[in-house]
């Protein structure tokens, strides 16, 4: 799912700098907003799904079902990012073993 993401919705890393908008973080299903430019925590790849920094979970949902064709995503299914989703050991992303 990792590798479709990106290709649909582009990747950043954590720590990166990124334009506005919501995140999808597909190691944890966290969702990250920022209404300004600025750096994305450290919990991995995060996918930009919208322009706004105040989508709902929602509206994050669909537009990661509709990227990639699933109907399986919720607002229940996601969450909102909290530094528990942050990777122990910040440079190992979703594919490192």
């Amino acid at each position: 799912m990792l590798d479709q993401c990106e290709l649909v919705f582009g990747r950043y890393n954590g720590g990166a700098n990124a334009p506005i908008g919501s995140y999808f973080c597909p190691r944890t299903g966290a969702i990250f907003q920022q209404l300004v430019d600025g750096v994305l925590p450290q919990a991995g790849t995060w996918c930009p799904v919208t322009n706004s920094g105040s989508s709902t979970l929602a509206q994050c949902a669909s537009a990661i079902n509709a990227g990639l064709n699933r109907g399986d995503f919720t607002a229940a299914s996601l969450h909102t990012y909290t530094v528990a989703d942050n990777v122990p050991v910040p440079g190992q992303m979703t594919n490192d073993g």
